[in-house]
């Protein structure tokens, strides 16, 4: 499947949701902040999808944290917009990691049109803030999704 600026929506996975009336503002569109919750909940599937589902990192007392991020917003969200959200991670290292997510709205036909576009650098870190190494069975999972890629 195509977007309507001809990119490619294949992505690594797509989480589908409609936007829910708590994102929008007075204006009927979502707020320009509130679409990082919208980003955390396809992460959180997404780590689900790959198996290492987030709690696995908080058992373990760690935490993925947000050290950069950049954001392009194309066109807006309304309320009830049926959206796919479709992230990947562009690179890993021992500490950190990216994700990579774009926000398509589902026009009910064949394509889908580009909304927004993020980057969101994280690195790995203790409770107590340390940075610290990913874990071991978290990296084998990234090798084994970017094998499939």
């Amino acid at each position: 499947m195509k977007d309507n600026h001809g990119h490619s929506s294949k992505a690594a996975h797509m989480t589908q949701f409609r936007v829910p009336l708590y994102e929008v503002d007075i204006g009927h569109a979502v707020y320009h902040g509130n679409y990082y919750h919208i980003f955390e909940l396809a992460r959180e599937a997404f780590l689900r999808a790959i198996g290492y589902p987030y709690r696995r990192f908080m058992d373990q007392e760690l935490h993925l944290t947000v050290v950069e991020t950049s954001c392009i917003y194309r066109r807006s969200l309304q309320y009830d917009d049926l959206i796919e959200v479709h992230t990947g991670i562009s690179w890993w290292r021992s500490r950190s990691l990216a994700f990579s997510q774009v926000v398509y709205r589902d026009e009910g036909t064949e394509d889908l049109t580009l909304c927004t576009k993020a980057t969101l650098n994280m690195v790995c870190v203790r409770f107590t803030g340390q940075p610290t190494v990913l874990p071991a069975e978290f990296v084998d999972l990234l090798r084994a999704w970017s094998d499939t890629r």
